[in-house]
């Protein structure tokens, strides 16, 4: 498998030119994810090309949407497979990588000392506890029900702010108190049959 065409595949799939040193850096954080995935679970799937096709592309296409954002707070960010590219991707954009899991953070840490991120902050704690993050983006993925997701970003979110829910085709459209539903968008992933759906809520209050 080689990483590198992959990579470069998807991200031409969603128009994205990252150059030589962001597609480096993109490499070497998905290198790392596997070799430290071989001691510890750092993300369900154990193939990398899956963990590209399936989670990394996320973080692809989210780019076009959160890339004039100031300050995005990554919920339950696991592994960093949001985070991370985002902060590759958009280095004027300051990216808050929050996530329960010490282990995890760890990693984070890791990959921001050894691709020199300086945008990124992993943070250790759970988003309902932790100081304010004073952000106006926030995403999730697999950070359970949306309005659990909403309800965690009031803390951190600026009144106007935009939360950011990758979920799965079945997913309703509503509004949620405080947060008024923006926009709802189908997509898909390069390789992948699923279909997703992205949410896009505004704080209102």
């Amino acid at each position: 498998m080689d990483l590198k065409a992959l990579i470069a595949e998807a991200l031409e799939h969603f128009r994205i030119s990252p150059g030589e040193a962001g597609l480096a850096s993109l490499v070497r954080y998905v290198e790392e994810l596997d070799r430290w995935g071989r001691r510890m679970n750092l993300v369900g799937l154990k193939d990398m090309e899956r963990v590209c096709r399936e989670l990394l592309a996320d973080s692809f296409f989210l780019h076009a949407f959160v890339g004039d954002r100031r300050r995005l707070v990554d919920v339950g960010s696991g592994s960093g497979i949001l985070a991370v590219p985002l902060a590759i991707l958009n280095e004027s954009l300051e990216v808050m990588s929050v996530d329960k899991s010490l282990r995890k953070v760890q990693f984070q840490r890791h990959v921001r000392r050894t691709l020199g991120l300086t945008n990124l902050r992993p943070v250790e704690g759970r988003i309902e506890a932790i100081d304010p993050l004073d952000a106006d983006g926030l995403v999730a993925k697999a950070y359970g029900t949306t309005g659990a997701i909403l309800a965690a970003s009031d803390r951190h979110l600026a009144a106007g702010g935009l939360t950011f829910v990758l979920k799965g085709r079945g997913q309703r459209d509503e509004d949620f108190p405080g947060h008024r539903l923006e926009n709802s968008l189908g997509y898909s992933l390069p390789g992948v049959v699923r279909a997703y759906r992205l949410l896009i809520y505004k704080r209102i209050c």
